[in-house]
C-alpha cells in the first residue's frame, strides 16, 4: 500500500515540470507545504493527518497569495453536514459574503445562484472551479459541469491577502461554515478546459507525464476512499 501511494504522489509531482501544469499542489500528506515548492498553506486550527486535513467549523486553510482573475482550483473535499450555509472558498479577504458555498442540498455561488445537488453528508466530491479570460466562471463536480456564469461584477476574483478555504467572512456573527475534510488542493494559473477537467489532468509537453499524472490521481483517490471505508 505504501509503495502504491508513493507512486501516486510521484505522478502528482510530475506536474512541476510544465508551464501549463499546476502552480501549487497541496497533498496534505503530513505537511502543509506545496509539493511544487511554492508558499505553504496556513492552517487555522484543524488536524493535519497523513493523507488529508480535517477542519472544524470555521477552521480551515489560507494561501497568502492572490490567484488573480484567471485560474483553476481543484480539490477533493467533504463537509460533515450540509445543513444551512457553508463557505468553501472566500475571494475577498473574508470581508464579503460573496463566495462558493453549499446551501442545504445545493452547491451555491453567492449571490449568483445554485449549481446542482451536493452529495450526502460526509461524502467527498471533487470540485473544480475555473475562471477564464472572458470572465466565465465554471464549477465542475466530479468532472461534470454543474453550472457557470459570466462574472461581470468580479465576485470570483481574488483580492486582499489571498485565498481562504472553509472559513466564512468575518462580517457574520454566526459563521456560515461546517466541519469537514480535504484530500488535496491544486491551483493553476489558467482555466482548465472541460475536457481537461473530465480527464482529471492538465496537458503537459511529455505524454508520459500526462499518463503518469492521470494514473497517480486515480491511485490517490482510490487509496483515500479505501482508507475512509476501513
Amino acid at each position: 500500500m505504501k509503495k502504491i501511494q508513493a507512486l501516486a504522489f510521484s505522478a502528482l509531482l510530475a506536474l512541476g515540470g510544465s508551464a501549463s501544469a499546476a502552480n501549487h499542489l497541496y497533498t496534505f500528506n503530513g505537511t502543509l507545504a506545496d509539493a511544487l515548492g511554492g508558499a505553504d498553506m496556513v492552517g487555522a486550527g484543524g488536524i493535519l493527518g497523513s493523507t488529508s486535513y480535517s477542519f472544524g467549523k470555521n477552521e480551515g486553510l489560507s494561501l497568502g497569495e492572490q490567484l488573480g482573475s484567471v485560474y483553476t482550483i481543484d480539490m477533493v473535499m467533504s463537509f460533515d453536514t450540509h445543513s444551512g450555509w457553508q463557505k468553501i472558498i472566500d475571494f475577498k479577504d473574508r470581508t464579503s459574503d460573496k463566495g462558493l458555498y453549499t446551501s442545504d442540498t445545493r452547491w451555491y455561488f453567492y449571490d449568483v445562484g445554485s449549481m446542482g445537488n451536493v452529495p450526502a453528508d460526509g461524502q467527498a466530491a471533487r470540485l473544480t472551479l475555473t475562471r477564464d479570460s472572458s470572465s466565465l466562471v465554471s464549477l465542475y463536480v466530479n468532472g461534470a459541469l454543474a453550472g457557470s456564469f459570466v462574472d461581470s461584477a468580479n465576485i470570483a476574483t481574488f483580492e486582499g491577502k489571498g485565498a481562504f478555504f472553509f472559513m466564512d467572512d468575518t462580517t457574520n456573527t454566526k459563521p456560515e461554515a461546517a466541519a469537514g475534510n480535504v484530500d488535496y488542493i491544486a491551483t493553476f494559473d489558467r482555466a482548465l478546459t472541460a475536457g481537461e477537467v473530465a480527464a482529471g489532468v492538465s496537458p503537459v509537453p511529455e505524454p508520459a507525464s500526462g499518463a503518469m499524472l492521470a494514473a497517480g490521481l486515480g491511485m490517490l483517490a482510490m487509496l483515500r476512499r479505501r482508507s475512509r471505508k476501513a
